[in-house]
């Protein structure tokens, strides 16, 4: 069976690194992207998976990644990882069409559930 495929994207280094050892901890594949614009030059050669952004990166910033996604008809689900606190921006996260948000820190149970949703919308069931 194959491991089910996690991007994610993260300008903070140790963020990065963390949410990478947790998601291989839990048998999944995984790809880092230190930025939004590098993950999208690499989209094209990507299978499809669950991505895991940052709301707040130079660049492009999350919002900016899911509308690019949409432009091009990527329909992979898309969870918003944010240290930003507020109903606002996890309802403005659901109105873009995130299929999650994930408040920094977040748990591994956290992690996981919004993880099940994205694959299940995938048509993935868990390993």
């Amino acid at each position: 069976m194959a491991r089910r495929l996690v991007y994610v994207i993260d300008d903070d280094p140790d963020m990065l690194r963390s949410t990478a050892y947790l998601l291989e901890a839990m048998s999944h594949g995984v790809e880092c992207f230190d930025d939004g614009d590098t993950f999208l030059a690499a989209l094209a050669s990507l299978q499809p998976g669950c991505i895991l952004t940052d709301l707040r990166m130079p660049r492009v910033n999350g919002y900016e990644l899911k509308a690019a996604l949409d432009e091009r008809s990527v329909g992979w689900p898309v969870i918003l990882m944010t240290s930003e606190n507020g109903s606002e921006t996890s309802g403005r996260a659901a109105a873009r069409g995130f299929s999650g948000y994930l408040r920094k820190p977040f748990t591994a149970d956290q992690l996981v559930a919004a993880l099940d949703r994205g694959f299940a919308a995938l048509g993935e069931s868990r390993p």
